[in-house]
C-alpha cells in the first residue's frame, strides 16, 4: 500500500490540526468528581459536555505513524462562545485558530487555510452523540479501570470494535472535570494505532455563561435513501448512509459526497463523472484509508479513519443503475 505524496502530507498536517482544535472545544471549572460506579453512558455524556463547554489550556503530544508531535493549545470559552488557538512546538511551524465562524489555519512557509467554521464535532476526540445502546451490536463498550495523566487521576473508558471493520477509542476521563486527558484509537486487539494525550493542563474559571448549544452530529443524523442513479450494495456491515449532498466544481462539473456511519465511525465516498481515472487501489496516511477506482466514466473513491477492508468493500459495492 502506498503512502500518499508529500503535498497530500502537508495538507493531512492542516486537516489534523482542524481535527483537533474541533472536538476539544471545552463545564466550566472543577465539577464535581465523578462516581467511581457512574455508569458508562453517564461518564460519555459527562465527557462530552467537558469538551463543549471547558475552558483550559495546555500541551499536547501526539503519536502517529512513529512520529511525535507537540502542541500548545488555548481554548476558552467567553459570552457563550467558542475561542481556540492551537500551535505546533516541534517540526515546521504550524498554527490554527477557531471560533463560531471561522476556521483559520497557518501552514509552513506562511501558507494559510480559511474555512467557515461547521461548529463541533468529527475529529480525534469527538464523542458528541455517542450512545452505548446503539454501539452494542458492533463494539464492546466497557471500562478499563483507572489511570493518570497529566498529573490528574482518571477513569479509563474502552470502545473496543467487536470486527476488523472499524475502530475503536480508549478515553482517559479526567475524574475532576470530564475533560479526555488522553484517547488512544485502537483496533479490535485493544493495540493504539494514535494516540493523543495533555502532558499539561490549566483549568480557567468560566465567566458565567451558557455555552454555545451542541450542534447534531453525523452519529445522531437519520439515515437517507441514495438518489435514483445510485445504488450501494455489499457495504461493510453496520455502517448506514445519513448524509448526501452534491458539490460544484470549478470546471462546471459535480462531485457527490456519500457518508456513511455506524454511529462511531465514518467513511465517505465521492462520485464524480470524469474521463481521467484518479486514484486506483488503496493508500493511507496513518490510520486514515482511501480507496478508489474508475468505471464507465466515474471515480469512486472512499475515504475514512477506518481500516483499509472497509474502504475497499465500500467503493466494490457501489453501483449506478445505468450499469445494471
Amino acid at each position: 500500500m502506498n503512502r500518499l505524496a508529500s503535498p497530500r502530507s502537508t495538507g493531512r498536517v492542516c486537516l489534523l490540526l482542524l481535527c483537533l482544535s474541533t472536538p476539544l472545544a471545552g463545564a466550566s471549572g472543577e465539577q464535581a468528581r465523578m462516581r467511581s460506579d457512574a455508569p458508562v453512558a453517564e461518564l460519555l455524556d459527562r465527557m462530552s459536555e467537558a469538551l463543549r463547554a471547558l475552558s483550559y489550556e495546555g500541551t499536547l503530544v501526539y503519536l502517529h505513524d512513529n512520529q511525535l508531535e507537540t502542541l500548545h493549545l488555548i481554548h476558552r470559552v467567553a459570552a457563550g462562545h467558542t475561542q481556540e488557538r492551537l500551535v505546533a512546538l516541534s517540526g515546521p511551524v504550524r498554527a490554527l485558530s477557531r471560533d463560531s465562524r471561522r476556521v483559520n489555519c497557518t501552514m509552513r512557509d506562511g501558507y494559510g487555510i480559511s474555512v467557515r467554521s461547521a461548529g463541533g464535532g468529527g475529529g480525534l476526540i469527538d464523542t458528541n452523540g455517542i450512545d452505548p445502546e446503539r454501539l452494542g451490536e458492533h463494539y464492546r463498550v466497557e471500562r478499563l479501570g483507572r489511570g493518570r495523566v497529566a498529573g490528574r487521576d482518571t477513569e479509563v473508558i474502552g470502545i473496543i470494535p467487536r470486527d476488523a471493520l472499524r475502530y475503536g477509542y480508549r478515553f482517559h476521563i479526567d475524574r475532576a472535570t470530564a475533560l479526555p486527558l488522553k484517547s488512544d484509537l485502537i483496533d479490535r486487539s485493544e493495540q493504539a494505532l494514535e494516540q493523543l494525550m495533555f502532558a499539561t493542563v490549566t483549568f480557567h474559571p468560566d465567566d458565567g455563561t451558557e455555552p454555545e448549544a451542541a450542534p447534531q452530529g453525523v452519529r445522531e443524523a437519520p439515515v437517507t435513501e441514495p438518489p435514483p442513479q445510485w445504488r450501494f450494495v455489499d457495504q461493510p456491515t453496520g455502517f448506514e448512509l445519513v448524509t448526501h449532498h452534491r458539490i460544484p466544481q470549478d470546471d462546471g462539473g459535480e462531485l457527490e459526497h456519500f457518508l456513511f456511519t455506524d454511529r462511531l465511525s465514518a467513511y465517505s465516498i465521492y462520485v464524480e463523472r470524469t474521463a481521467t481515472p484518479g486514484l486506483e487501489g488503496a493508500t493511507n496516511i496513518g490510520a486514515v484509508h482511501a480507496a478508489g477506482a474508475w468505471r464507465a466514466g466515474y471515480q469512486i473513491t472512499a475515504v475514512g479513519e477506518v481500516p483499509v477492508a472497509t474502504v475497499e468493500a465500500a467503493v466494490a459495492g457501489v453501483r449506478r443503475h445505468a450499469e445494471d
